[in-house]
């Protein structure tokens, strides 16, 4: 009895003891959190203020907008009344137009008529004139005729001619035969002498009658001359008269194409009349809708007096309650506030720590917490004001004024000027520095000269004043703004750059850089508001973000694969929240290898036909994706237009059979990266190798170092090799051009397609939204028909914290802002010392 008395005894005072060890414990945790919850106040108090001051300037801005909107109806309705006076002249004379052409339709017919006479008086005259050709023919055959005839006279003639000079001839042998003869032969001499008279006489009249004839011939001739003559002019008539049949023929065709053409400019005045009823309808509704356009503008500028009043009311009440939150405060014991210290993954270690140089997503999470620049990107990936406080753009639509906050720090407790923005700047876009991130400022005018050697500094960037800076870009571009919020654009200190120090302006600074992770610190006079926890432990070995966390050793992760979904869900953890992310993970082609597999088209549709994108969704991300039809994101632009290239193993090998011997033999040099085959890029790797060896395609395999892995003598040596594409900005454009302009560094499959190139820079300058999307649709089907990737997915992130840790979310870019993050409660072990203890009772 006396001992059990005694254990009791023990047993109470070490009860008493436990308890009091309990108490003191919770005490002490009570202390802690009381302490949390007042930093948490006072933060969120200053970043209230911080923001009703933000969203001051902006309502500013806002009233500005709609007075230059007002301004802008007004100058639009007057307008309107002027095309409306116009248009209703335009109708008068449009109404005289018709008349004339009436007129001129009635002169046409008329001359119609008398073309049409005048061609028949020359048909008349042609068939005269064919008939006086007949009819001179005929006399000159006739004459023609009689030359004949005093021919065959001619002929006679000299018959004739020929007879008297012989019976001559023989008068004189008579007249010399009779004188022998004497007295007897006189008388016959007698007829002698009269047979020569008669002879002679004979001759004379065959002398004269080829006399005559010789001039009839003559005569002939001279009428045969003349009739040739005549016979030229009928035939020039003739043609002449023809000519003249072509040209009445002429003004026929031309009288009747002005009448059909009066016709048609009459049907075209009518309509155009019509049209311009319709326009006078049109442009009075276009008036109607001004002046409710008015009405709204002036009811929009009245709600933002409103509304400028209910911030100034706000800011004051905010004040007031910053003003009490700090009379409580400092009526609540003040105890000495442990660091409040968050531990987390990032799946690999960061290339660079230099935001201008950075292009991978594990350094785009460290850098956007620790810089900071002209504006920032928010949690929802939307323009938010940064260094500046306020901006607008001037009637040029090409110039850009921004106005720095005052006060607003370097980590090393320098004011930020507009100096520091214009060398930042020009850094990114210096030759020197060769960043592969220089194209998100190329739209500045001066931009492409400076950075080609040609010019000393960037004309577009001017300093104002110490606290205002103008950017002027070369052509109108809507996504220059969100440019401006990517950590690649940060603001850099000078002086500390060129002492090899990058010393930037965000929420956070780095405290130290270790192999396997770095730490970062609460910058306390961050322009945006304390952040709420004082360290962040950022640890690179991804592969135990799951356990580290399941184990209580790390305060919030991110998810990408099926293998943490399923570590969480064997620890019986299922709170996971999912995040669609605008990037996508592809397989590329070394578009400038040789290989056949790499430059037939139809072969990089058989591959992408071979892969299985579901079976990797599946059984690498646990369900955490999307196929991919093309290179964009669904989050970004609906790709329900594309027909994709889904898995189809049969139609595969169909097609590699068709290329027979061209392939034989041939093998694929794929690019992995020498790490841990559980990684997901090797994973992808191994689902990608076996597929493509399902339908007989063998792959030779080569190993490189992560951190070498994207260079582009690397990437020379493969076929294909594996990456991923994160949005920096949710623009289409800032998502297309890195991946598929050769002029980016981060064109890593020397993909280069003129037409693409240039449709890219046209729709830089589309700000019809609808027709802007159009053109990017029409950009992803060249690419998709090009097929420079295998397409494999579009992700999906989950993101889970303990209890206790709020704040925690993914922006659409796959970016966790660490400033954002508030933790209610201590993480303490009291909990388990607690399970340990045992009371008796």
């Amino acid at each position: 009895m006396f001992k059990w008395k005694k254990d009791k005894k023990k047993l109470e005072s070490k009860a008493i003891e436990q308890t009091t060890a309990n108490e003191v414990a919770c005490s002490g945790k009570k202390m802690d959190e009381i302490g949390l919850l007042k930093n948490n106040q006072r933060s969120i108090v200053n970043r209230i203020n911080e923001k009703i001051e933000d969203t001051a300037f902006a309502g500013e801005n806002l009233i500005g907008i709609i007075h230059d909107i007002s301004n802008n109806v007004e100058v639009q309705m007057e307008s309107i009344e002027n095309v409306v006076s116009e248009i209703s002249n335009y109708t008068a004379l449009a109404e005289e137009v018709f008349s004339s052409t009436e007129n001129s339709k009635v002169i046409a017919e008329e001359t119609m008529g008398i073309a049409k006479e005048g061609n028949m008086a020359v048909d008349n005259s042609i068939k005269a004139m064919s008939e006086i050709e007949i009819s001179v023919q005929n006399a000159k055959e006739v004459v023609n005729d009689l030359s004949l005839k005093s021919a065959h006279i001619n002929d006679m003639l000299a018959i004739i001619k020929d007879i008297a000079n012989h019976t001559n001839l023989l008068s004189l042998n008579a007249s010399i035969e009779a004188a022998r003869a004497g007295e007897a032969g006189r008388g016959f001499a007698v007829v002698a002498q009269e047979v020569k008279k008669l002879a002679q006489r004979s001759s004379e009249s065959a002398e004269q009658i080829s006399n005559t004839i010789n001039e009839i011939n003559e005569s002939i001739d001279e009428t045969i001359d003349v009739m040739n003559k005549s016979m030229n002019k009928v035939l020039e008539g003739n043609e002449i008269a023809n000519n003249m049949k072509g040209v009445f023929n002429n003004i026929i065709g031309a009288v009747g194409t002005t009448t059909s053409v009066a016709e048609e400019i009459n049907i075209a005045v009518s309509k155009q009349t019509e049209s311009l009823e319709s326009i006078i309808s049109s442009t009075e509704e276009m008036n109607k809708t001004s002046e409710s356009v008015m009405a709204m503008v002036e009811s929009a500028s009245l709600n933002t007096q409103y509304t400028k009043t209910s911030l100034n009311i706000l800011s004051d009440v905010s004040k007031d309650l910053q003003s009490i939150s700090t009379k409580l405060l400092d009526n609540i014991e003040e105890t000495e506030k442990n660091e409040s210290v968050l531990k987390t993954y990032l799946s690999s270690k960061p290339l660079t720590y230099d935001p201008q140089l950075a292009f991978d997503a594990q350094s785009a999470q460290i850098l956007y917490n620790v810089h900071g620049g002209l504006l920032l990107i928010s949690s929802t990936g939307e323009i938010t004001s940064g260094i500046a406080k306020s901006w607008y753009v001037e009637e040029d639509n090409l110039t850009w004024v921004f106005n720095l906050r005052k006060g607003a720090k370097f980590h090393n407790g320098r004011e930020i000027t507009s100096k520091d923005i214009k060398y930042s700047y020009e850094r990114l876009l210096s030759p020197s520095l060769k960043s592969a991130n220089g194209w998100f400022l190329e739209q500045v005018e001066g931009a492409v000269e400076y950075c080609g050697g040609k010019a000393k500094e960037v004309i577009g960037i001017k300093i104002i004043d110490t606290y205002r800076i103008s950017i002027k870009l070369t052509k109108p571009y809507s996504g220059f703004l969100l440019n401006l919020g990517q950590y690649v654009c940060s603001i850099l200190c000078k002086e500390d750059v060129e002492k090899g120090k990058l010393t930037g302006c965000g929420p956070y600074i780095i405290e130290s850089k270790e192999e396997g992770k770095c730490i970062l610190t609460a910058f306390k006079d961050y322009f945006g508001g304390i952040p709420y926890v004082d360290k962040i432990i950022v640890n690179y070995d991804g592969e135990n973000s799951v356990n580290s966390f399941t184990n209580k050793e790390c305060d919030f992760i991110t998810i990408d694969n099926k293998h943490q979904i399923e570590e969480l869900s064997n620890d019986k953890i299922s709170d996971i929240q999912y995040k669609s992310i605008m990037a996508t993970y592809y397989a590329g082609f070394n578009l400038r290898s040789n290989s056949i597999f790499v430059k037939d088209s139809e072969i990089k549709e058989a591959f992408n036909l071979a892969v299985n994108k579901k079976k990797i969704i599946d059984e690498v991300l646990g369900g955490l994706g999307e196929e991919a039809k093309g290179p964009m994101p669904p989050n970004m632009i609906d790709n329900g237009y594309l027909a994709g290239l889904g898995y189809n193993p049969r139609l595969s090998r169909e097609i590699l059979n068709k290329k027979g011997a061209s392939i034989k033999n041939a093998k694929l040099k794929v690019l992995v990266r020498d790490e841990s085959s559980e990684t997901i890029f090797n994973k992808i790797a191994q689902f990608i190798i076996d597929d493509l060896k399902e339908v007989g395609i063998e792959c030779i395999v080569e190993k490189v170092s992560p951190d070498k892995y994207l260079n582009p003598e690397i990437i020379s040596r493969c076929d294909l090799f594996l990456s991923r594409w994160i949005s920096d900005t949710g623009d289409m454009d800032n998502f297309l051009q890195p991946m598929f302009n050769p002029s980016n560094f981060t064109d890593f499959t020397g993909y280069n397609n003129p037409e693409v190139t240039e449709m890219m820079n046209k729709a830089k300058e589309i700000i019809n939204p609808k027709k802007r999307i159009q053109m990017y649709k029409d950009i992803q089907k060249i690419i998709v028909r090009d097929t420079p990737w295998i397409f494999l997915y579009h992700p999906q992130y989950g993101y889970i914290s303990r209890e206790g840790v709020i704040g925690v979310r993914i922006s659409p870019l796959g970016i966790v802002r660490y400033e954002d993050i508030i933790i209610e409660k201590m993480h303490s072990s009291i909990s388990e010392i607690l399970d340990h203890i045992k009371i008796y009772s």
